[in-house]
């Protein structure tokens, strides 16, 4: 299977080794509480997507999602990955993890669990916020978990719904592509020639 990304034209630099990204990546297109409980019911063995390079199947796909936000296409360049070494990855079943039936699966539990705690003191509430914060890790919600009983149970119900992590069949065609880039790995991205516009 070939990796492919889109890179602003303005940013790529031939033959320029891509390295491990130093920081916690935040969602920008997923709600902070979905992406706290991927990473909560994360197997270890799995690639963290806080620390995630994304990419697709197709050098079409890779470009049609670096510029579904409104950017031009002519800004963007399509680029085939080329890794030292083949990094372990996940594909999805999904084009992009927006659409992964988590997300609203995992959004309706937590509501309808929730709902009638609108109403309460923001003292109650405030039990609740970690779930919703940005970036909390698997420890701080375990940490979090031994304070408040409904928090603990809130979070195992929505954790035993996930299916992030256990994708079905093969979806080469279509699906999402992220992988982590280890210490002793690196990828270079090399411009795919035309792309026709769709």
């Amino acid at each position: 299977m070939k990796f492919f990304r889109a890179v602003p034209t303005a940013q790529y630099v031939p033959n320029e080794l891509q390295r491990r990204h130093p920081g916690r990546r935040l969602p920008s297109n997923i709600p902070y509480m979905v992406d706290n409980l991927w990473e909560f019911t994360r197997p270890s063995e799995r690639p963290s997507r806080r620390h995630a390079v994304y990419a697709s199947p197709s050098a079409e796909l890779a470009l049609a999602y670096a510029v579904a936000g409104g950017a031009a296409r002519r800004d963007y360049i399509a680029c085939e990955m080329t890794f030292q070494k083949r990094p372990t990855f996940i594909q999805l079943p999904v084009e992009d993890a927006k659409l992964h039936p988590d997300v609203l699966v995992l959004q309706q539990f937590v509501n309808r669990r929730l709902g009638s705690w609108s109403a309460l003191s923001l003292a109650h509430k405030l039990a609740l916020a970690p779930l919703f914060l940005p970036g909390v890790t698997r420890a701080e919600l375990l940490e979090a978990m031994e304070t408040s009983e409904l928090f603990a149970e809130v979070v195992r119900e929505a954790a035993s719904r996930v299916t992030f992590w256990w994708p079905e069949g093969v979806v080469e065609e279509t699906g999402e592509l992220f992988f982590e880039i280890d210490e002793g790995n690196a990828y270079t991205l090399k411009p795919v020639a035309s792309i026709e516009s769709s």
